[in-house]
């Protein structure tokens, strides 16, 4: 125990110890380091604001943490006021739980918010600062004013918090609660704090947390995985399961909007980064004409296959009449397809577990149908024209068309998304030029195996 002389020598030479320019000074201040922590609050609590505030500072960072809560609470309040904010950061995250709630209620609200900020800002900015996230990750849209709360805090404590700084109604809902080192441990719910007692410890009423976004996750899939939990709130932690924020429903319904907005644009094959009327004419023209344009060269495909197939063709005229509807047929039926995988790929309703099960469903279906519409097309042509083999080129070509547009439609999406590319991309138009080109090669060969 250090001899409580030394503590009147240092308050009869204060300004030369908070100098710190002599020999003497620094031995003093060795001295009250050494000092038991009662007796320098006490100590403390007989000067000035002022003196009091710099021989805090000159504490080692361990004894402040002891000493700060046995000072007088208008002298606390200075303290955390003036400290920078490495000393502020560390005096909290080093006190007890208790010790933090009991402080709260001697601080304002401005005062409060800053010191629930300080808590994590440490291990939130370390992070921040080492990422640098994609405006379409997790960690590009989240909201980082999220307030939380360690699990040691009580019922009553959170209650009071929570009346206090009245955060945003789609955050209080769902209150996320982290350990001392900010990484997140469970969530609780507005009711658990009505309906507990209020000396009730957070870490005893944790629910597990139903979704949590990782901070490079893609925001389409976090849309899809907050739908499908059914949750309008989610929190964003990284690879250490620090939580860095959460996303709340209003970004959500900009994520869903956004998105299909991307998917309607991906499959007219026209995509802009920017709104319509925001992008250039000149743009608009180059996006969309460079892309007409390599449909039309490969759409110049079909004249090489019908000039090769010319003889079997121009034999009769009357299978030259049935090819825009042959070439439709398979266009609206990859269509229809592809919109039904990308919709359920999109949506989780389809993945690895069941990838399999969905294809050989849809094999099936587009057999019926190719059987179907056969039927259909054989039935219609020969009532009108009475011709058995040209009926029978057109419903065999029908059938065998709309089984592989079922087949394209529904295998493509799925080997796209397997190599991480949107599916969207290469539905609409250019799944419709794909099946105009295959439809005319099964059509013409299918031609001359008959009536050959």
């Amino acid at each position: 125990m250090v001899n409580l002389k030394i503590l009147e020598t240092i308050a009869l030479n204060i300004q030369e110890v908070l100098a710190q320019q002599t020999s003497r000074s620094h031995s003093l201040l060795e001295q009250l380091n050494l000092a038991h922590y009662a007796d320098i609050a006490q100590f403390i609590n007989s000067l000035n604001f002022d003196d009091g505030l710099a021989l805090f500072t000159l504490l080692t960072r361990k004894l402040q943490v002891d000493v700060f809560y046995e000072l007088q609470p208008n002298l606390m309040r200075t303290i955390l006021t003036n400290l920078n904010s490495a000393d502020k950061t560390h005096l909290l995250k080093n006190s007890h739980a208790d010790e933090i709630t009991d402080l709260f209620d001697i601080l304002s609200d401005e005062e409060l918010q800053s010191c629930l900020q300080v808590l994590h800002q440490k291990e939130r900015q370390q992070v921040l600062s080492l990422m640098q996230f994609a405006p379409d990750t997790a960690g590009g849209i989240m909201n980082v004013d999220v307030i939380t709360f360690i699990q040691s805090f009580t019922v009553a404590k959170s209650i009071i918090l929570l009346q206090r700084l009245r955060p945003r109604r789609d955050l209080h809902r769902n209150i996320y609660v982290t350990d001392e080192h900010n990484k997140l441990v469970g969530v609780i719910k507005l009711e658990d704090l009505v309906l507990k007692s209020p000396e009730t410890r957070l870490s005893s009423i944790l629910r597990q947390v139903p979704f949590i976004a990782t901070v490079d996750q893609n925001q389409e899939e976090i849309a899809n995985k907050m739908a499908h939990y059914r949750t309008m709130v989610a929190p964003v932690v990284n690879d250490q399961n620090f939580l860095l924020g959460v996303i709340t429903g209003e970004t959500l319904v900009d994520v869903l909007q956004q998105e299909a907005q991307e998917d309607v644009q991906k499959m007219s094959g026209f995509f802009l980064n920017e709104s319509y009327l925001e992008s250039t004419w000149l743009s608009i023209v180059l996006r969309r004409g460079s892309f007409l344009a390599f449909l039309l060269l490969a759409e110049s495909l079909t004249s090489v296959i019908m000039e090769h197939f010319h003889a079997t063709l121009s034999a009769s005229s009357f299978l030259f009449s049935f090819i825009a509807m042959l070439v439709a047929t398979g266009g609206n039926t990859s269509s229809q397809t592809s919109a039904i995988v990308i919709q359920g790929l999109s949506s989780g309703d389809i993945n690895d577990s069941n990838v399999r099960k969905f294809l050989k469903r849809e094999f099936f279906i587009g057999f019926v149908l190719a059987v179907f519409l056969s039927l259909i097309a054989f039935a219609r042509i020969y009532f009108f024209h009475h011709e058995v083999w040209g009926t029978l080129v057109v419903s065999l070509s029908l059938g065998a068309i709309v089984f592989m547009a079922v087949l394209f439609g529904s295998v493509l999406p799925i080997i796209l998304k397997r190599l991480q590319i949107d599916p969207a991309f290469f539905a609409g138009p250019f799944l419709a030029t794909i099946m105009d080109i295959l439809g005319i090669l099964m059509y013409c060969y299918i031609a001359y195996l008959i009536l050959h």
